[in-house]
């Protein structure tokens, strides 16, 4: 046997090995993008229901707001508004109030005072300051 013939056999061997080798890296480096894809696409999946399971629950709640407002509205003839929270997930019904109109620098101490609960202090400062300014008070639901 000459000296070619003997390295051809292992020369073979590793080439063919190098190719496999690619081959197989390559099919399992697409299987992983494959599977981050899916993984990706099921995240984007479930988000997108959880926001849609979110708004549905919002316009339920909108419209148990709206029917509580139209049974006070029934019953009381001071009723003037109502606004669905979804911060705080309340119903606020507003009344007209009929205690005299207070200034707006009694109004201004309700916002001093909102500080005291600072959780929900947005949302309590506008509501009581807009209240005050209207001479309205509100019930929540």
């Amino acid at each position: 046997m000459s000296k070619n013939s003997r390295l051809l056999l292992p020369i073979t061997i590793v080439v063919a090995s190098i190719i496999f080798g690619a081959f197989y890296y390559a099919t399992q480096e697409n299987k992983q993008q494959s599977i981050e894809k899916q993984v990706e696409i099921k995240a984007e999946s479930d988000k997108l229901e959880t926001e849609q399971k979110q708004k549905e629950y919002v316009v339920k709640r909108k419209s148990e707001c709206y029917s509580f407002y139209e049974k006070e509205r029934e019953k009381w003839n001071n009723v003037v508004d109502f606004v669905y929270s979804e911060v705080r997930d309340v119903c606020i019904v507003k009344y007209k109030s009929a205690e005299p109109a207070r200034t707006e620098e009694v109004c201004k101490k309700i916002i001093e005072n909102a500080f005291d609960a600072p959780e929900r202090v947005a949302d309590i400062l506008f509501e009581s300051y807009g209240n005050c300014l209207e001479n309205w008070f509100s019930k929540e639901f």
